[in-house]
């Protein structure tokens, strides 16, 4: 008997897109499965008013349930919400405006049950403003070790975990303003394994109104993760992941306009390990000229990135 999935999808703002994203799931070749969708809207608004009445297109599903906040709690206790109404053996993740390739469950499944791993994720497509490129994911061989020193996660409509995992490290950290993801897999794959499917399962979409875009989130999230999983960095003597997680703190500190505390927090990375010359052109190119020439940067590597994955396609 093949084991049930739940697939959890938080929704804010975008009723719009659950169509595709709940199409998404049904167009999987594993069949196994059950949704759960979130409504994080506040309950009056508008925006709640137009996600009920798509979701009323799919009350007679049994498959789909339909879970309503009282008041809007955020994407991330949102999915919280979803893991405790979950009976599946095994629990996705979907962004409301996120897409899965159609064998993106039945390949996960099967390495899961194969491996004997509690985490199963995959590299993805990333689409931004029409440019598309390949993400390649951290390498599985000590994923905990592996996500210290790469200073950041992996999408979370990229994951399928074990229910039991999930619980037992009681879902995700509600007090995180981003990089939670971050922090789920850290604490997840300290104490279980994964196994990685090399090619691309999803495609992720970077939205200006999502928390991806958010330089002001992104470096408070970054400023959680550095509090709370500091000391594992120096218990590892991993001082280059550390520094990068100020080196990134620093650069969203910039992109938010804030300059001086960009400047702290590059000093910081450099105090860290010091051997890093991307860190001292920043240093030194974002004192003098703020965030305009990391902005431009940040779009061309993008932009190049695209370029070359769509030639090869």
């Amino acid at each position: 008997m093949n084991k049930l999935v739940t697939v959890i999808i938080p929704t804010f703002k975008r009723a719009n897109a659950l169509p595709k994203a709940i199409e998404s799931v049904k167009n999987q070749s594993y069949k196994e499965w059950e949704i759960i969708i979130v409504d994080d809207n506040a309950p009056l608004s508008e925006e709640r008013k137009l996600t009920t009445k798509v979701m009323s297109e799919y009350s007679d599903s049994a498959q789909i349930k339909y879970i309503c906040h009282s008041e809007n709690k955020g994407a991330c206790q949102a999915r919280n919400t979803g893991l405790e109404a979950a009976r599946g053996d095994y629990i996705a993740f979907l962004d409301d405006d996120d897409l899965w390739i159609e064998t993106k469950l039945d390949k996960q499944v099967s390495a899961l049950n194969s491996s004997g791993a509690d985490i199963c994720y995959s590299d993805m497509y990333q689409e931004y403003k029409g440019l598309r490129r390949y993400f390649t994911c951290v390498n599985d061989n000590d994923l905990y070790v592996s996500l210290l020193k790469q200073g950041f996660g992996i999408c979370t409509s990229a994951l399928l975990i074990s229910t039991q995992a999930m619980r037992a490290i009681n879902g995700f950290d509600n007090s995180l303003p981003s990089m939670q993801d971050y922090d789920l897999l850290l604490r997840l794959s300290k104490k279980y394994n994964a196994i990685r499917i090399a090619e691309p399962l999803i495609t992720y979409q970077l939205a200006d109104d999502g928390i991806s875009c958010n330089p002001v989130n992104k470096a408070n999230g970054h400023f959680g993760i550095i509090n709370k999983h500091q000391e594992e960095y120096k218990r590892l003597a991993l001082y280059r992941g550390l520094a990068r997680q100020f080196e990134s703190l620093a650069d969203f500190e910039l992109r938010s306009g804030n300059r001086l505390k960009a400047i702290k927090h590059y000093l910081k990375a450099l105090s860290v390990f010091f051997t890093s010359p991307r860190v001292l052109v920043k240093l030194v190119v974002g004192s003098l000229f703020g965030k305009a020439p990391l902005e431009y940067y940040l779009m061309k590597r993008l932009e190049h990135e695209s370029t070359r994955i769509e030639r090869k396609t």
